[in-house]
């Protein structure tokens, strides 16, 4: 393995402190906003009667795991869109949580969460244990609203690219309708979610945990070997979770394919932790980092295309059950397919990159 001069000072134990260090400043500085702002959501003024249920009931299914959606219930009255009101405007698509960055906060707990599961042989003590659960706790959370902001993303682009003959009815304001709805039930669990107590504990775990530095790896001489084994077992559970989530994919009872939120959070491991051992490792840290990070891409983007696809099924449903024709989400979601099909031959490529055994050659 090609390797740079990790000098004689830098040890492990130092190069994963100062990795807990930053993630942990960036989690604060993630939740430290003024959340007193109002709530923008997806073109609030155009939506018609009151958003809060959008379609759904106390005995309808929640979102499985991987972004999807549930709404398949009659229409209330209030839940009809105004058809004068199907305008083109598109400016306000965004999913935030009062005053939070959902993305940007979704992406520090990632980051986090990453570092504290690459390095996890070498951090010691009872914190990163309570850390780790309080983090899995935290993304669940996070991350639906998130996934919510990545399927509106898929949605409206392929609303916007829709030939204007082929649109049916109120398409753009029934998307508007749900999505509201179902923003606000977002915005409510994460706003909720930072003010519980399991929130202020994994603040304190976290700040504890890079305040005493219990990690493992002081001695200069074995930071090499250290840290490549670090590496290795990330990358080997990557491996792992990507050959369990193939194995599902195969299965022909199980519905709705693979769960990729575990592999795509173990790609994410094996990114992080290459970058952070570059300084040690050298060029082929930064290689295997390069091809985590397409994987990760790849499946997210896979994961956001399916999500697309039940959405557009259900849409159909309350736009049938409301009266409206369901003609445009047929021809929408055979263009969500279609972007799924594109994302299965893009992360087909991914895996194949990733598994190139040079790659992963000396670890």
């Amino acid at each position: 393995m090609a390797k740079s001069d990790p000098g004689k000072h830098l040890t492990a134990s130092t190069l994963v402190l100062a990795a807990l260090r930053e993630r942990v400043a960036a989690l604060h500085a993630a939740v430290e906003l003024d959340t007193d702002e109002p709530v923008p959501s997806l073109a609030d003024d155009e939506v018609t009667g009151d958003t809060g249920n959008s379609g759904d009931s106390g005995d309808a299914p929640s979102d499985d795991a991987d972004g999807g959606t549930s709404v398949t219930v009659p229409a209330m009255p209030d839940e009809v869109p105004n058809e004068d009101d199907d305008s083109d405007d598109d400016s306000d698509e965004s999913v935030v949580a009062a005053g939070i960055d959902v993305e940007g906060l979704a992406e520090v707990l990632a980051d986090l969460d990453a570092v504290t599961a690459g390095f996890a042989s070498l951090i010691e003590g009872p914190d990163v244990t309570a850390l780790r659960a309080e983090l899995a706790w935290a993304r669940a959370i996070v991350d639906e609203a998130h996934g919510l902001e990545g399927t509106v993303d898929v949605l409206s682009e392929l609303v916007e690219d829709l030939d204007p003959t082929l649109r049916l009815g109120p398409v753009r304001e029934r998307l508007r309708l749900v999505v509201t709805g179902r923003s606000e039930e977002r915005r409510d669990a994460v706003t909720a979610m930072l003010a519980q107590p399991e929130w202020a504990s994994l603040m304190e775990h976290a700040d504890r945990l890079v305040l005493t530095a219990p990690i493992a790896g002081t001695k200069p001489k074995n930071t090499e070997k250290v840290l490549a084994k670090a590496l290795a077992d990330a990358d080997a559970a990557a491996r792992e979770a990507a050959d369990a989530a193939v194995a599902q994919a195969r299965d022909a009872d199980l519905a709705g394919g693979p769960q990729l939120g575990p592999v795509i959070s173990a790609a994410t491991t094996v990114a992080t932790t290459a970058r952070a051992v570059r300084p040690v490792l050298g060029k082929q840290a930064r290689r295997l980092a390069d091809a985590a990070e397409a994987l990760a891409g790849a499946l997210d983007e896979r994961r956001r295309a399916e999500s697309a696809a039940h959405w557009l099924v259900d849409l159909a449903d309350l736009a049938h059950r409301a009266g409206e024709p369901s003609f445009t989400y047929g021809v929408l979601h055979t263009e969500a397919r279609a972007r799924r099909e594109r994302a299965d031959e893009a992360l087909a490529k991914a895996v194949t990159a990733y598994t190139k055994p040079k790659l992963h050659k000396g670890l």
